[in-house]
């Protein structure tokens, strides 16, 4: 049931994703009054589909193939085959999108990229203003980390304190539980204890180390100390007699993380008639554990109320869209870093590229409304900077032959683009393809 959810809760968010995209060419496109010959959700390859209305001239539909969607213009270069380009000669010149001059067709061409940012940029701002954000307000005292497996490797110690992240002390606990940390150029200040003696440092993330955070999980690296630990837990391992687990750290819950106490409570009440998977940091290591319950959904630990302060803050429309186009623009540079690092080498492919399999994963067993949003945010700002890439059937390679046609006044010839376009797809599907067994192969690693 919980691998349905999470399924359902992909499918969702990528249809979401992808409509939007393709709404901006429609929108564009209509503006420029070009006319749309079809309007598809995912690819009705082999002419087959899930359903289809015409409406004005226009075929909507709904493809059988989950992999994006498209928007065929009358006069468009696509339309290679000799029945779509008789259809498109019946068309009035005014209409055509081939007839249209470049600044035009540049634009109906960059309106996909931009819708998705924008969607990313509303959800952000939603989020931010039904949410509110947390300031932290313990830097440096109570705030207090527990690094996993990673986070050692990177030089952190357990009760290390942070004080800034790339020398700013005015930090939200998301930017705190975020990619915000693992971007390879981030510097955490601490400070660490050693007897009686504070030692201020300053720890450098490695791209490597962010990219295996990516595939193993913000646990492996650190977690920020919740304020309760395992004690009397019912688990495989009898943890009152156990000493090797007593004292450790809850982190997640059933794969969902927990930044409180509070929260953990909720996620309890909400896991109630579900078995609990509790995930602990002891020693540095991270473990996983099946926790045994009362019927009333109760179990058994200590509570230690040294919590990381913060205060809960509401914010204001305009503080939302600084605070949701900060995050926009953050999230494009921590992409735009790790596309840099897998270029030059930095970091490897089958490390650095993640493909659907592994993003479904993402989603949760359980439907959290701020979660979901926060993944479609997400995944809206990583499509936008995928369909940049100048390859052909992306919108970068279409957009790349238009500034070539803006320059040199002269548009590419139809065989010169069905060789380009025939190439760019032969790319794209064996990078597809890489990616898909790289997905299941990591997934079989992390999961024997």
């Amino acid at each position: 049931m919980n691998i349905l959810i999470m399924i359902t809760q992909f499918l969702a968010g990528l249809s979401l994703l992808v409509f939007i995209h393709e709404l901006g060419h429609f929108l564009a496109a209509r503006a420029f009054g070009i006319r749309i010959k079809k309007f598809y959700l995912f690819f009705d390859a082999f002419d087959k589909r899930l359903y289809r209305y015409n409406y004005k001239g226009t075929e909507f539909g709904i493809g059988w193939l989950p992999v994006g969607g498209y928007v065929r213009m009358a006069g468009s270069l696509t339309a290679v085959d000799e029945d779509e380009a008789d259809e498109d000669a019946e068309v009035p010149q005014g209409q055509r999108y081939g007839d249209k001059p470049v600044w035009q067709r540049l634009i109906v061409m960059s309106a996909g990229i931009a819708m998705n940012l924008c969607l990313a940029l509303i959800i952000y701002c939603g989020i931010f203003l039904y949410y509110g954000r947390n300031q932290v307000t313990a830097i440096g005292r109570d705030l207090i980390i527990l690094p996993g497996e990673l986070g050692l490797q990177a030089g952190l110690q357990p009760g290390d304190e942070v004080t800034s992240i790339n020398a700013d002390s005015s930090l939200y606990e998301d930017e705190l539980l975020s990619t915000h940390l693992m971007r390879g150029n981030t510097v955490l200040s601490i400070v660490r204890h050693q007897g009686k003696e504070k030692i201020h440092m300053h720890v450098a993330v490695s791209p490597k180390i962010m990219q295996l955070v990516a595939d193993k999980g913000l646990t492996q690296f650190f977690s920020i100390k919740a304020g309760f630990q395992v004690d009397s837990i019912y688990t495989n391992i009898d943890l009152r007699h156990n000493q090797t687990f007593k004292k450790s750290h809850i982190v997640a819950l059933n794969g969902d993380y927990v930044q409180s106490y509070n929260d953990f409570i909720i996620r309890l009440k909400e896991n109630k008639q579900r078995q609990l998977y509790l995930t602990v940091i002891h020693d540095g290591k991270t473990s996983t554990m099946l926790a045994h319950q009362e019927k009333d959904g109760h179990i058994g630990f200590s509570v230690d109320n040294k919590l990381p302060l913060v205060k809960p803050q509401r914010i204001t429309l305009s503080q939302s869209l600084s605070a949701g186009t900060n995050k926009v623009w953050n999230t494009i540079s921590e992409n735009s870093s790790g596309l840099s690092q897998l270029v030059s080498g930095e970091v490897k492919a089958n490390e650095g590229l993640v493909g659907p399999v592994r993003i479904a994963t993402l989603f949760s067993g359980n439907f959290e409304p701020k979660r979901f949003w926060e993944l479609v945010a997400l995944l809206s700002t990583a499509l936008a900077l995928f369909n940049v890439i100048p390859l052909p059937p992306m919108d970068g390679g279409i957009l790349l032959l238009l500034i070539y046609e803006g320059f040199t006044r002269k548009p590419v010839s139809r065989t010169f683009w069905a060789f380009f376009s025939l190439s760019g797809l032969v790319i794209i599907l064996l990078l597809s393809g890489y990616v898909l067994f790289n997905d299941i192969r990591t997934l079989n690693t992390m999961h024997p």
